[in-house]
């Protein structure tokens, strides 16, 4: 099988996705969005608080009855990795309601909240926390293929998932459709489909303990090498530690990456085992950029990194060159 490694042009590092918008479309696009990006902020470090703010007092009771399970004390890592990893989406638009989304690819799972009110004043009214495979009508995969994807590589699987759902998103709820959630909620059990979605983050969770157990020093060396490299690593840094070769410009790009993405780049993902590890980063301000480093039992260090909003352009390439 022909393979092929591709990476995407760079520009500016958006949080928002929608499909293009009329006047005062956007208008209403940059309100949904910019609050979701400050709830998005806020829900990494805290989600309990950021939720309860943001939600509407129905729905916000409704979201901490269902995800109560996931804390310990104040903190739940299961949240807070979603939001880490989740890239907003932003859809149907009315005068003062609209579809906002967060959407990882990581747990492929999808938090949909319809939103009421203007400006500041817009609150989340109520919401559905769905499994990737249900949003986009799928049968529902193995937890495990989809945190450790084994029938494909993990760049494919963050591709395939990324360019579907964002296809199936802007199908459901266009820009100037109506905003509801009514459709999607039929024949969904909300607690079944949570239950799922821990499943993938606990896996993440205990794959980010297991890093730091003492079996695991050299795994944790080899990511926090990766991670100074991608960080602050000059031109001749990143060679060395990624390698001389770099036939179609993969570490040349990387240079070219605004030192303000870089600086805060952090470990979202690792795989550890004798022969290999894996381990995948973002900067959680720009998560659409993933850095994915793979270390061989030699110890060499390859990287590949691409933009998630080239995700559909990326997974093409790749059947095209099976």
């Amino acid at each position: 099988m022909k393979t092929k490694q591709l990476f995407a042009v760079l520009c500016l590092p958006l949080l928002l996705h929608a499909a293009p918008a009329a006047e005062k479309e956007k208008v209403m696009l940059l309100e949904s969005g910019g609050e979701a990006l400050v709830v998005r902020s806020a829900a990494i470090s805290n989600p309990k608080v950021a939720m309860s703010r943001w939600l509407k007092p129905a729905a916000a009771a409704e979201f901490e009855k269902l995800t109560q399970k996931t804390f310990e004390g104040k903190r739940s890592y299961e949240l807070s990795d979603f939001f880490n990893t989740s890239l907003i989406l932003a859809g149907a638009q009315q005068e003062n309601r609209g579809i906002t989304a967060f959407y990882s690819p990581w747990q492929d799972a999808i938090l949909l909240v319809l939103t009421e009110g203007k400006g500041a004043d817009r609150r989340g009214l109520e919401f559905l926390f769905l499994t990737g495979e249900t949003f986009r009508g799928e049968k529902f995969q193995d937890s495990l293929e989809v945190v450790t994807p084994k029938a494909a590589p993990l760049s494919v699987n963050l591709w395939r998932v990324q360019s579907v759902t964002m296809a199936r998103f802007n199908a459901l709820f266009p820009l100037a459709g109506s905003p509801s959630l009514d459709a999607l909620k039929k024949n969904v059990d909300q607690d079944t489909e949570f239950q799922n979605i821990r499943l993938r983050a606990v896996a993440r969770v205990m794959l980010a303990q297991k890093l730091m157990t003492d079996s695991h020093r050299l795994g944790l060396a080899n990511c926090l090498i990766a991670l100074r490299a991608l960080q602050t690593g000059t031109p001749q840094v990143l060679r060395k530690v990624f390698g001389v070769q770099d036939p179609i410009g993969m570490v040349a790009a990387l240079e070219k990456v605004p030192a303000g993405i870089r600086k805060n780049i952090e470990p979202v993902y690792s795989l550890v085992s004798k022969d290999r590890s894996q381990f995948g980063f973002l900067n959680p301000g720009a998560p659409r950029f993933v850095f994915l480093v793979s270390v061989d039992a030699d110890s060499k260090f390859t990287l590949e990194w691409f933009d998630l909003n080239e995700a559909s352009v990326l997974y093409k390439a790749w059947e095209d060159a099976k």
